[in-house]
């Protein structure tokens, strides 16, 4: 993570000019389908340093279980603006893709999927090496579940299918991995390995599809290392639109894209 936390800045001078391919979208994504807690006080006859204790335990069993600790955040969380010398320093740029704001390494290729027609962008695909992350955002509601709702039609969807899922601890919390067949060219059985991580945040929810190498290896082990710090470093700007829970949040093109 780069930037500072809990800045409550908007960003709107986040960077916008990056070298992104356009690709019609073949994804399968369709529009289907927080407010903080004050602390109670110490009860009577509890010592301070006992009660701050006994606070500082909370905070980090609610830290243990909160799988956005360390990101990916909701744009109220973070300061955007703070950091315009440590990203030069590292030669990365800040790429604002509508509501999804991206902080991009110089060795890593980003390319949207939509509709070209319409100019509609519904995921956000970045590859790096032999491996790749396929990045979706959608409207979730206030209350939360979703993520679980959406695990558990991945699950279905794949055995349907004649494939597997299952659910496994992960980088963010419970994600799914899942295995489907598929035919090759000369009509062989091949199968597509994957990684499914489900993150919500204030009426939003990412969904990252992990691919390629990173997608064989668990955790954080190379070269998924790469893409859990890709995805811990996403921002998401959502605006105030009704929406309806897991309906798909489209994203937009930077200013200055390549079309492909």
């Amino acid at each position: 993570m780069i930037f500072g936390r809990k800045g409550r800045k908007d960003p709107a001078g986040a960077g916008t000019d990056a070298d992104v391919e356009v690709t019609p979208n073949d994804s399968g994504v369709e529009a289907d389908a927080n407010e903080a807690m004050e602390a109670d006080a110490a009860p009577d006859g509890l010592a301070a340093e006992e009660a701050d204790e006994s606070d500082e335990v909370t905070a980090e069993e609610r830290d243990a279980v909160n799988p956005r600790v360390d990101g990916p955040f909701d744009h109220e969380e973070v300061d955007l603006d703070a950091d315009a010398a440590e990203l030069e320093r590292l030669q990365v740029r800040r790429v604002a893709f509508g509501p999804l704001i991206v902080t991009q390494p110089h060795d890593l290729l980003l390319q949207v999927q939509g509709d070209q027609k319409t100019n509609a962008v519904y995921t956000l695909l970045a590859h790096h090496e032999n491996s790749g992350l396929e990045v979706a955002l959608f409207a979730a509601p206030r209350s939360g579940g979703l993520a679980e709702e959406l695990r558990e039609d991945i699950i279905e969807e794949a055995t349907q299918a004649g494939g597997s899922a299952e659910r496994a601890e992960g980088p963010f919390g419970t994600e799914v991995r899942r295995v489907l067949p598929l035919t090759g060219p000369e009509g062989e059985q091949l199968f597509h390995v994957s990684r499914i991580w489900l993150v919500e945040g204030p009426r939003w929810l990412l969904r990252g599809t992990l691919m390629g190498q990173a997608g064989l290896v668990e955790g954080e082990k190379p070269p998924a290392d790469f893409f859990v710090e890709f995805f811990r470093n996403l921002v998401v700007r959502r605006d105030d639109a009704p929406r309806s829970p897991g309906e798909i949040i489209q994203l937009a093109l930077p200013e200055g894209s390549v079309r492909g």
